[in-house]
Order: C-alpha cells, then structure tokens, then sequence
C-alpha cells in the first residue's frame, strides 16, 4: 500500500503516506482546478518532478469541521505521473471516496499522515510525493498524489437502544456499543423488516446516496455472523445503489446516527441455495443486519471518459477488502452477481 494504482474493476488503492511539512521540491505544485462532482482536481507542477525526501504541500486549505483524534473521514485521491504531469487514476470517478480512521494504529504505522489530517479541516487538499512512488525502470521522477479530505464522518454509536418488536430478534450492545444479534426464532420473513433502535438527527439518506456504516450480518437460520465492519474497527462506504434491495429499502429515508436493525427475506437479500450455486461465498436464505449510519454523500456521477475502461460492480464479496482499506463493503445486489 505504497501509492495509487488502478486495480480491478473500479476500485482504487489509497496510498496512506503523507508528511507534515513540505520541501523545495513540491514549491512549483499548483491547484489549477478544483474539483468537481465525480471530477479529480487538475495540478500544475515543473517536470520531471524528482524528490529526495518525502514532502508534502497544502493546496488547499479546508473550511469545514475541524478533524480529532478517532474521527473517521472520507478521502478522495489523484495520481499524476511525475514526468510529464499526466494522469495516472483517481477516486472521484470511482464514487464517494474511502474511509480513513484517525487512530492509534494511524498514529504509529505512519504518524506524519496522522499529523497532517489531524491538523485538517475538511475541503483540505494535500499534494504529497516521495522517493517510493518513482516511476518505471528508467523514469526516475516521483509521482505527485493529490488527497481531498472529503468529510468527517460520525463517531461509532454508543447510545441506548429501543427494545426490539415483536418476532425481530434481539440485539445487545457492549460497553463500546459495538451489536450482537441474537440467534433468530420462528418463521423467515416473507417482507423485509425494520426497527430503529436508536433514532438519529442528521439528514435522511437517499437511495442515490453513498452510505457510511458500521453493519454486521447474520443468517436467519442459525444465527451465524457471516460478515462485520466492528471486526475491522473502521466503517465502509456504499452506494445504495449497488447493494442488495434489502438495504436500499430498509435504510432509504433513515436519519444519519440512526442504527436499523434489518430482517430481510430471502428475495431482497441474495437469494436461494439454487440461485447462488454450490461455489457461492454469499449467504443463502433470509438475513439479519444491524447498521449504523455515520453518514450519507451523494454518489458523484463519474465525469464521461473517452480512456476510461468500462465499469464494474464497484462491491467486492462480503469478507473481501478493498485494497487500502481496512473496511469491507457490503455486497451487491443481485443483478451484480
């Protein structure tokens, strides 16, 4: 996890790597363009571009909500080519942007990154550049990454919780408010189900919108927990669009901060035994999830590409990771798969 690099299908990895002060190196980097919904931001530097020592440069200054110790934040990135200047990817064409934890394990893998973000606001723009993001063999410049702190995300809920309704199963909470569901009882849900057990004040989330959640899932029929971003300590972000229809309909009107337990059926989760195939890593029959809600952006519409390859589902499998994030995604919907 060194820099950004198109991978497969829509994802892009986020390279993590930032100092807190900058260099002679990085003077000429300039913004020439904002960024823009589902756009990149376009810089102007002298090429080639060569540093001997990783620098940083404040392009922008942020305006918006001071970043603290624990927050989560949605970062956006983009690679130019330190040689001529040309773009190598980015994440606005690619949805809402990735989340990053400000933590302890931040502080110590890589404390100038978690000094810089924790001396940002967001709309911040940062260039960074180091000797480990040369180029190919032969081309010695270093690569020039652009980062947007996009937004600050809600702290993990820890609030009282509403009791569950009748025939929902139970859910309990630790000292950290982190959910456990309990094992089902009775019959599957034929309709998809809903309580609010803890009612938020933010904004309401659209269908469109890109979610940040912290969620965990089971099976209906035994109870097991078969994917959870608390495991992971960070949340994950989805557009709404490309889930299964049992969390677009069930979190679509719900209030940031809220957490929503989901019962949903086998039709608006991810299908039966014989739809999903013996070799399917997705969970068969109904399902039971909790979900917090941290926070909600529109999705960016990707800015038409003439280059651009053609997209794919954006979520990968349940317990899968995006490359440079430590949160997994909720999986698709079915037309997905």
């Amino acid at each position: 996890m060194r820099k950004i690099v198109p991978a497969a299908g829509t994802a892009l990895a986020l390279s993590l790597m930032l100092t807190a002060c900058g260099g002679a190196e990085m003077d000429s980097v300039e913004l020439a363009k904002d960024p823009s919904e589902g756009t990149a931001p376009s810089v102007t530097f002298e090429t080639p571009l060569q540093v001997s020592d990783a620098e940083t440069k404040v392009l922008r200054e942020g305006d918006g909500a001071e970043l603290d110790e624990g927050d989560n934040i949605l970062l956006q990135a983009a690679l130019f080519k330190g040689s001529d200047g040309s773009s190598l990817g980015d994440t606005y064409s690619q949805g809402a942007g990735q989340v990053l934890k400000l933590d302890d394990q931040l502080k110590e893998a890589i404390p100038e990154m978690h000094e810089a973000l924790i001396d940002a606001k967001e709309g911040a723009i940062i260039a960074y550049s180091s000797p480990d993001t040369s180029g190919a063999a032969g081309d010695e410049s270093t690569s020039v990454e652009v980062y947007q702190v996009a937004k600050k995300i809600l702290a993990p809920l820890n609030e009282d919780m509403k009791d569950t309704s009748d025939k929902m199963p139970n859910v309990t909470q630790d000292d950290q408010g982190t959910p456990t569901i309990e094992k089902p009882s009775g019959k599957e849900p034929k309709d998809l189900q809903t309580d609010v057990l803890i009612e938020g004040d933010g904004e309401e989330v659209s269908d469109t919108d890109t979610v940040v959640a912290n969620y965990v899932g089971v099976r209906w029929e035994d109870g097991e927990v078969f994917d959870s971003s608390y495991d992971k300590n960070a949340p994950a972000s989805f557009p709404l669009d490309n889930v299964i229809e049992g969390w677009k309909e069930g979190l679509k009107g719900q209030k940031v901060g809220s957490r929503v337990l989901l019962a949903v059926p086998t039709d608006q989760a991810y299908g039966t035994d014989k739809q999903l195939g013996e070799d399917s890593q997705y969970p068969s029959g109904s399902l039971v999830f909790v979900v917090d809600i941290l926070g909600s952006v529109p999705t960016p519409e990707p800015a038409p590409s003439e280059s651009a390859a053609p997209s794919e589902s954006a979520a990968p499998q349940p317990s899968e990771e995006a490359e440079g994030s430590e949160a997994p995604e909720p999986a698709p919907s079915e037309s997905d798969q």
